[in-house]
């Protein structure tokens, strides 16, 4: 038997940086988070990922070549600056409404159950508890509470048919990004690619862009201006100037 123990000490160092979201969540929280899509192309056989086939959004690239996506909505925040709900204290000031992400951690909910024993290694900087004290939460490749971990894979599958209608719909009608998402996929080194949200927006025309608009165009000027002097943020920044440009196109546009 093989066991594995791990607590969270609330030191509030893996509140940092981007943040994976439901669609629900963002779309919710679009006046609090600066909203991006992530694109991560998957290889085929690559360990620990097979559930994407469940989970995850799968696209052609050529004849032959079928390819798992990992798609999913973040907070686009630069890995040196904290979620915007850490408080102070370094504590979670929404800790009971906090996102399937963060309840999940330090499991990832895409990733398969028996390849989750290198997440119990804390990172460095990290001041999780994995001495003798702390709760047995891994035994034998499996998951000792699953609650949190079922609750964030249902999630992912629930909303994974309007994933995949997204991507389909983006690789269609977006040359630029389609052809991003390919470079990725073809690296050497796997990337990730950013895309507008209101890209998702444009797709399901059951959302109000306008209504979005309002409540994320604050706080993407916020973030611009905390990153604007910073030239080893220039990806972040210019990402919240093309995507307040792009959603002030609609509030200016004629009713």
């Amino acid at each position: 038997m093989t066991e594995q123990r791990f607590a969270c000490t609330a030191c509030g160092a893996c509140c940092y940086g981007v943040l994976p979201l439901t669609v629900s969540e963002a779309l919710a929280w679009a006046d609090t988070f600066p909203l991006a899509i992530s694109i991560t192309p998957v290889r085929p056989g690559a360990r620990g990922y097979s559930s994407l086939r469940h989970l995850g959004v799968d696209v052609a690239f050529g004849p032959r070549r079928t390819m798992s996506l990992l798609v999913s909505p973040v907070s686009f925040i630069p890995p040196n600056m904290a979620c915007p709900k850490l408080s102070p204290e370094n504590l979670c000031s929404i800790h009971e409404t906090k996102p399937e992400r963060c309840r999940t951690m330090p499991f990832l909910g895409y990733k398969d159950e028996d390849s989750q024993r290198d997440l119990l290694v804390p990172r460095p900087g990290w001041k999780c508890d994995t001495g003798p004290g702390a709760p047995v939460v891994y035994r034998d490749q499996k998951i000792v509470d699953r609650t949190a971990f079922a609750s964030e894979r249902e999630a992912m599958k629930t909303q994974a048919p309007r994933l995949q209608a997204f991507v389909d719909f983006l690789l269609k009608y977006d040359p630029a990004s389609s052809a991003r998402i390919a470079r990725a996929a073809q690296a050497p080194q796997i990337g990730r690619v950013m895309v507008g949200f209101v890209s998702f927006l444009r797709q399901d025309r059951n959302l109000d862009i306008i209504e979005f608009a309002k409540r994320q165009r604050p706080v993407l000027a916020a973030w611009l201006e905390r990153t604007a002097d910073d030239p080893k943020l220039a990806q972040f920044t210019n990402y919240y100037r093309e995507a307040f440009a792009d959603l002030q196109r609609y509030i200016d546009r004629p009713a």
